[in-house]
């Protein structure tokens, strides 16, 4: 697929509606780009969490067990 061109935008000679298109664009632009850093940084965050939680398990920790348990009446 063709890169698309590269055009440099002269804002000052832009009418009305070409300028509201470009501000509208940068804002989606800008928009996208937030959230693209942002879904990035949780899967790293996800991933460094897992890794972390199966290395730290090792085979001398058991699992949890129920000690006891207390039913409170309503």
């Amino acid at each position: 697929m063709p890169e698309p061109e590269k055009r440099i935008i002269e804002f000052d000679r832009l009418n009305a509606l070409g300028k509201a298109v470009f501000v509208g664009g940068q804002g989606v632009r800008l928009l996208a780009n937030l959230i693209e850093g942002t879904l990035e940084k949780a899967a790293t965050l996800f991933v460094e969490a897992e890794r972390a939680f199966l290395e730290g398990r090792g085979e001398e920790i058991e699992d949890a067990k129920i000690l006891e348990e207390h039913h409170e009446r309503p």
